[in-house]
């Protein structure tokens, strides 16, 4: 998919998810998304030539996936560049205390160098991208409970491209961390279906 296209994709992707209320699932609400798109900026240096990172920060200045304007809800984040270092910062934060034995035992070898571009937002949990080694411009999430490094996609346009068109664990995954929380009664919900303006509606895992 070109950089055009998926400005388009995300621009004209809206949909519905179909929830219950945890705890009393007899409770059903629909939330409705869309994806926020920031313009592109000028940047001080360029940005490695990995992951299809210049060509997609010459696009888009970051993007928000899956917002729910009610409750600020978002699936995933895609930082710009000027935010990079306070994420690093944070994802460092989970490194920090383990011994040299346990860095080489748990961490990757790309881990060092890599770039932290983006983030699950409110759960502690990173997008990264390697820049060195075989996996260079490969796309992990960093999941902080049992310290997975997951590989998503070769490029951050693939990664993106997928979270388009979510799979019934990828939803799962979406559904885990946003809640919908009723700002006055404190009600969570849980996500049980997404269908979008294209067609795609999709369940999670049970």
């Amino acid at each position: 998919m070109t950089l055009p296209d998926l400005y388009r994709a995300i621009a004209e992707h809206t949909g519905t998810f179909s929830c219950e209320r945890i705890h009393k699932p007899q409770e059903t609400k629909t939330v409705n998304f869309q994806h926020h798109i920031q313009p592109p900026v000028a940047m001080d240096a360029p940005l490695p030539d990995v992951g299809q990172l210049p060509a997609f920060y010459a696009t888009f200045g970051g993007v928000l996936l899956y917002r729910d304007a009610n409750s600020g809800d978002a699936a995933r984040y895609i930082a710009p560049p000027t935010e990079w270092a306070v994420l690093q910062e944070a994802f460092e934060g989970w490194n920090e205390h383990l011994s040299d034995e346990e860095r080489a035992d748990i961490l990757p070898d790309w881990v060092d160098h890599c770039l932290v571009i983006g983030e699950t937002p409110h759960s502690g949990n990173y997008i990264l991208m390697a820049t060195q080694g075989e996996c260079a411009g490969h796309v992990f999430e960093f999941d902080h409970d049992g310290y997975e490094f997951i590989e998503r996609a070769h490029d951050l346009v693939e990664y993106v491209q997928g979270l388009l068109q979510p799979d019934s664990p990828t939803l799962t995954d979406i559904a885990s961390h946003m809640r919908f929380i009723d700002k006055h009664t404190g009600t969570q919900w849980w996500i049980l279906e997404m269908t979008d303006n294209r067609g795609h509606q999709v369940r999670t895992s049970t």
